[in-house]
């Protein structure tokens, strides 16, 4: 007499906590980011990563030396240099006023909204690029997992508010708050564009980098393979460094 074998149902595949997510973002990705893309969440790591960048921002506009950076800022724009070198010396002292104002009013802005915009612009993009390669990707997902792979860039802050707490005012940079990348080796008097060039090449910027490619290579890997990932994360870096070097060269 036959006998048949019952077939042994699969077992559900574990979901990862939020806190889980994290870590697991951080220290082991690919099973990290498959739950990610089954299951879209995004709050806890825009808001960590959030509240640190305020923090970060809050500590800077205490103790930068705001005018200082304003010197510097024009000094390297030969332009902006020989326009105010026209002016009487009371319009240059008001225009050094002003560039410092607007640098810490928009170092408040860029920690306060920037993780979001950031985040944001780049589902968008990433959306429409892996959607056109098959990855049918939803907002939801891409949001998610751009959101846990900018991490990197929490820890970056993280790392930055000791360092500006300890660091003399006069020697606080608050684009390049920690020797991270090329930027930070370049001599002062480098032009502008080079500094705006060396400032991309981060080691936290190329480690968020690899975690995005793997989690859209996790979120679907029948039709996006890591190193397709990997082109199309790093093509989009390429044109917003090529993009930002190119404004600050002209």
């Amino acid at each position: 007499m036959a006998t048949t074998t019952a077939a042994v149902p699969e077992a559900p595949q574990q979901h990862i906590g939020a806190f889980g997510r994290l870590i697991g973002a951080i220290v082991n990705p690919r099973p990290t980011f498959e739950d990610i893309a089954r299951k879209p969440s995004w709050l806890l790591p825009l808001l960590l990563i959030t509240l640190i960048s305020i923090a970060l921002t809050v500590i800077m506009g205490q103790r930068v030396d705001w005018m200082q950076v304003a010197h510097q800022r024009i000094e390297k724009s030969h332009f902006a240099s020989a326009q105010i070198d026209k002016l009487p010396p009371a319009q240059q002292q008001a225009a050094f006023n002003r560039q410092a104002m607007s640098g810490k009013i928009g170092n408040y802005v860029i920690g306060v909204i920037g993780t979001t915009l950031l985040a944001l612009l780049l589902s968008g993009i990433y959306l429409g690029l892996f959607n056109l390669v098959g990855a049918g990707v939803k907002f939801r997902q891409s949001f998610s997992l751009v959101t846990y792979g900018l991490l990197p860039l929490g820890i970056k802050a993280l790392l930055g508010i000791p360092i500006v707490l300890m660091k003399d005012p006069s020697a606080i940079d608050p684009q390049n708050f920690v020797a991270s990348n090329l930027g930070a080796f370049l001599p002062s008097d480098a032009p502008l564009w080079q500094i705006t060039l060396g400032n991309s090449f981060d080691l936290f910027v190329v480690w968020s980098i690899v975690i995005i490619a793997i989690a859209f290579s996790a979120a679907n890997p029948k039709k996006v393979s890591l190193g397709k990932a990997f082109s199309i994360i790093f093509g989009v870096f390429v044109a917003f460094t090529l993009f930002f070097t190119g404004l600050a060269a002209l």
